[in-house]
């Protein structure tokens, strides 16, 4: 090699070096320990340390705990003949103590016992939902109340982890001091489409006290169709004077109180307005083909009197007893609506393991279940009140609905599993069947009137909209449909009246 070569070497080398040392990202190198062994210009910004402290450190210490061990592990090329690249997320703590996230790529150098590290800060880039799950207090849950996530800030303020939290109600963090008539009323809020707010006294997990300034509303789907409910807490306990806590519960349980009662005024008279009305346009759908069939036969008879073609007095009979029968259709259908809309008042103490045998027992007049399995996990011992009748109705309408999936599917395996279980102050009941489940595009319809996916021979699709009816309007609860692994589940959530 020529001097010539020998100087076009340095001044390439010199130039690289400014190169890296003028990149937007931070490139540096670490030994196996991950102690710097050099730096360029870009590390000094991102990480708010100098040249010098840098070069003293530890890449390593400069990370929160939870991403050491995996940092470490990436360390490791077990395989020193290769080239090596690996690529990892993490989050340091700058000098001024703010945390930085970061985006580091990790390559081997021809001396595998030292890497090359690039740094980009993707501070900026970090999503809305990470950085509102760490600082903003909040959590969702089901229709029923119960909670499916919370937020990091939440469980710090609470004292629990988010895998204590799912799965229990909102209400079970209440105070004792609480009244828990201030929660129903947050739920009757959120069931008819209305927010909620006002200040909660919860406890923590290690028992202590705190207020919650909370926003409750609707999650909605790209259907229209509410999902879930979202919570959005604010800790006010340094604002609260607890020497006038007490007069502060009173009132918000004594405004609650009034609201409920005028909100259950109303909504009796919007529910009874809404049933009259789908009830006239059910009986109008059912009367139609019996009335044109009448109409029809009764034409028939008139036209052929008037022109002299007297039918024979077998042909007469015969349409007389059409007509006949079509008018006792009609005169069904409207017992049937009647007994259907009839309102009860008369609860008695019932045991479901009773009466989900009683339901399966009249399934089994009208269809083979032998080859069902049905798997029973039910509270023996728990009675509550309810309306017998009505909710025997509703367990044979979707235990039928998944008889007739089996058949539709021609599933050979057929597994039908019931849960029953008391949560808080509801009575909580699933059924579920491995019958394939529903598409997702329509299992939001299937509550709606003449909605369904069965063959006209199977009905006419208001077994789970008189099932919702019941429900929601007779025993005060609400019923939901979705798909499980392989099937539909059906959870029905009833208050607990002893």
């Amino acid at each position: 090699m020529t001097n010539q070569d020998i100087e076009k070497l340095k001044r390439n080398n010199l130039e690289l070096q400014e190169i890296i040392n003028n990149s937007w990202d931070g490139i540096g190198i670490i030994d196996e320990n991950t102690k710097f062994i050099y730096i360029n210009n870009a590390f000094m910004p991102i990480l708010g340390f100098s040249k010098e402290e840098l070069l003293s450190t530890n890449f390593s210490s400069l990370m929160e705990d939870k991403f050491k061990e995996s940092f470490l592990n990436l360390l490791k090329n077990t395989d020193k003949s290769k080239k090596y690249k690996a690529e990892i997320d993490l989050v340091c703590k700058r000098k001024d103590k703010k945390r930085v996230y970061l985006k580091i790529t990790i390559s081997t150098m021809l001396n595998n016992n030292l890497f090359v590290i690039n740094t980009k800060d993707i501070t900026s880039q970090i999503s809305d939902d990470e950085i509102l799950n760490d600082y903003v207090i909040s959590m969702h849950t089901d229709l029923h109340g119960h909670i499916t996530k919370a937020s990091s800030a939440f469980c710090k303020l609470s004292g629990y982890d988010e895998k204590e939290l799912v799965g229990k109600s909102f209400s079970s963090l209440a105070h004792r001091d609480s009244d828990l008539i201030i929660y129903k009323n947050i739920l009757s809020n959120l069931e008819n489409f209305q927010e909620w707010s006002g200040k909660l006294k919860k406890l923590k997990k290690d028992g202590s006290t705190f207020w919650i300034n909370l926003r409750a509303k609707p999650i909605y789907n790209k259907y229209g169709d509410v999902t879930g409910y979202t919570y959005l807490m604010f800790d006010i306990t340094e604002e609260i004077n607890l020497n006038d806590s007490s007069s502060l519960l009173k009132s918000e349980i004594s405004k609650a109180k009034d609201e409920i009662e005028q909100k259950d005024k109303l909504l009796l008279q919007k529910s009874k307005l809404a049933i009259m009305t789908e009830t006239l346009q059910m009986l109008s759908h059912e009367w139609r083909q019996p009335l044109n069939l009448i109409s029809i036969q009764a034409q028939k008879l008139e036209i052929n009197y008037s022109m002299n073609k007297n039918p024979s007095k077998k042909e007469t009979i015969s349409t007389l007893e059409t007509i006949h029968d079509e008018a006792i259709k009609l005169s069904n259908t409207i017992e049937s609506f009647q007994k259907f809309l009839q309102l009860k008042n008369q609860k008695e103490e019932i045991s479901f393991d009773e009466i989900l045998n009683q339901a399966i027992e009249k399934i089994g007049l009208e269809y083979d279940i032998k080859d069902i399995i049905f798997e029973k996990k039910i509270k023996k011992d728990l009675i509550f009140k309810s309306l017998k009748n009505e909710l025997i109705d509703v367990l044979i309408n979707i235990i039928k609905n998944s008889i007739e999936a089996f058949d539709k599917n021609k599933i050979t395996k057929k597994k039908i599993k019931i849960n029953q279980n008391q949560i808080d102050d509801k009575i909580i009941i699933e059924i579920s069947d491995n019958a394939k489940g529903i598409d997702e595009d329509i299992i939001h319809q299937v509550f709606e009137p003449y909605f369904s996916t069965k063959e006209q021979k199977h009905g006419v699709g208001l077994g789970l909209y008189m099932s919702k009816i019941i429900v929601n309007i007779h025993l005060n609860g609400i019923i939901t449909a979705k798909n499980n692994t392989d099937g539909t589940t059906i959870k029905i959530s009833l208050p607990y009246e002893k």
